[in-house]
């Protein structure tokens, strides 16, 4: 029988052993790192592996694709529940921190979004209607808790701040998505294409990377590759001049989207994954409305 101490020299010397040794400590060093990037800076954007992250945003694209071409209402319901559920997390979320109310947080975003089903106008006059329905709701929330005037004003604007961009943010974004399916199919599905190409690269190699920079320039590279390749094939309604432009807008928008999305919750790193679902679509989803 060979010695523990032998085997354990044998093993030591066994060069493959030695690089999945170093591979593996270089892969936790890294991952430390990018935990503690989270943790400390407040606009990180966070890359989280555990659960069905891939199958989840597969299932998302394809069902977000289907609904736009085949039946909007359709996507109208399943953006409306991803809006209505990352308004529950990011209320939650906040309730950690200040004075929160995830049911009138959710309901606004539900709200919002149901606006999109009349167009833009629609959508525009129910954003207003709920940015004054939480400033009422903050004001009446707060009467009975505040012991001095300033302590109420002060009050009366943590609470309509939070329920503000827990609600409004990301029923915007889902509403633009559905009026814009409404308007033209062509475009909605040109925008969900862009978005999931970027938020592929961009996870994909953002998992792996010690800093912020790569995963963003992965999903903006292949973002660029599926866009060449969708305008080879079906140009659709944005026409062979403005195709470029609105790829562009998309690489713009979805990283910005994301750290929109990080300021929106009280720490980069604060569970909210049906919001991140919709982060990249914070800013692209309307800009394409009122563009297109």
């Amino acid at each position: 029988m060979t010695p523990p101490s032998a085997s354990a020299s044998s093993a030591g010397a066994n060069p493959v052993g030695r690089l999945r040794a170093k591979r593996t400590a270089d892969l936790n060093r890294r991952s430390r790192e990018r935990e503690a990037r989270w943790r400390n800076q407040r606009y990180s954007v966070p890359y989280p592996t555990d659960g069905p992250k891939i199958s989840l945003g597969v299932l998302w694209a394809v069902a977000a694709v289907a609904a736009a071409l085949r039946f909007w209402p359709a996507l109208l319901a399943l953006a409306g529940a991803v809006a209505v559920l990352g308004a529950l997390q990011t209320g939650h979320a906040w309730a950690r921190h200040t004075t929160s109310d995830r049911r009138m947080t959710a309901l606004l975003a539900g709200v919002t979004v149901a606006g999109s089903a009349a167009g833009t106008l629609g959508l525009g006059i129910t954003v207003v209607l709920s940015v004054l329905a939480a400033m009422g709701f903050a004001a009446f929330g707060v009467t009975h808790r505040a012991r001095s005037a300033e302590e109420r004003r002060s009050a009366i604007f943590q609470l309509a701040d939070v329920t503000i961009r827990s609600a409004i943010p990301i029923g915007i974004a889902a509403g633009s998505l559905v009026a814009l399916a409404s308007v033209d199919a062509g475009a909605a599905l040109t925008l969900i294409v862009f978005v999931s190409a970027y938020e592929a690269g961009d996870f994909l190699i953002g998992t792996g990377s010690a800093n912020a920079v790569e995963g963003p320039v992965a999903g903006v590279v292949s973002l660029a590759v599926v866009a060449f390749g969708f305008f080879l094939f079906y140009p659709g309604p944005l026409g062979g001049e403005t195709f470029p432009l609105f790829a562009i807008l998309t690489a713009l928008c979805a990283p910005v989207g994301q750290i929109a999305a990080s300021a929106i919750l009280p720490r980069g790193d604060a569970w909210a994954p049906a919001l991140r679902r919709l982060d990249s679509y914070l800013l692209a989803a309307p800009l394409f409305v009122l563009l297109l």
